[in-house]
Formats: structure tokens, sequence, C-alpha cells
């Protein structure tokens, strides 16, 4: 006997998946350039290993794995351009623990704009 909630079938809304993706690809560039503006303070790191999450974005969105890691790469690699260019964060009169403090928090704001809605993306895409 089915559950009634197996008995629904799940339509993918693909409009309200891409919305949820761009919001989601933003906020994980975002995060990513954060992770390179402050790498001076906290170190690279977490900038290089957190273009994963990009990577699975794209997956669960549909790219390809090879197509995911190549396009991941190059935001990854115009994120940290972009960061080079930043020079606000190493001319303001921040204390070291103070700029590392001010990071986190951004980068921990823009993860998890991105964590929901990755996961309202795979809901609308009945994942």
């Amino acid at each position: 006997m089915a559950t009634p909630a197996a008995a629904e079938e799940c339509k993918p809304d693909f409009d309200q998946a891409k919305e949820h993706f761009d919001v989601a690809f933003a906020s994980i560039y975002r995060h990513q350039g954060f992770a390179w503006v402050c790498s001076p303070y906290i170190g690279d790191d977490l900038a290089q290993s957190s273009i994963v999450h990009v990577e699975g974005l794209l997956e669960d969105f549909g790219v390809s794995s090879t197509d995911a890691t190549i396009q991941a790469d190059e935001l990854n690699a115009k994120a940290r351009s972009e960061a080079a260019k930043d020079t606000e964060l190493q001319s303001s009169d921040a204390s070291r623990d103070e700029v590392m403090i001010a990071c986190s928090q951004m980068m921990d704001a823009e993860y998890q704009k991105f964590r929901v809605d990755r996961v309202k993306m795979r809901k609308a895409l009945c994942r």
C-alpha cells in the first residue's frame, strides 16, 4: 500500500529551480571571493577547497561532472583575480583578529544563503 507522500508525484518546476540556482550561484561566488580576499589572513585552504560546492551546485542543476569541474575552475579563477584587485581589506585599520572575524562572518552569511537556495533548487527539481 502506497503512503500518501509516495502517492503524490513531484512535478519539477524549472523556473523556480533556475531562480534558486541563480541565488545559490551568486552566494557561493561571493563566498569564494571573500575566501580569496581573506586568504592573506586565514590562509588559502578554504578558497581552494570550497570550489567543490560550486561543482556540486552545477551538477545538481544538470551540468555534467566534467563541465561542472571546468566551470567551477573558471569561476574560481575569476573570483581569485577579482579578489587580487580588492585592496580595501588590506588598507583597513582593523586588527588581524577583527579582519579574521569579519571574513568569517561574511563567508558564513553567503554560505548559509547558498545552502538554503541549493536545497530549494533541488526540491524544485524533485531531487
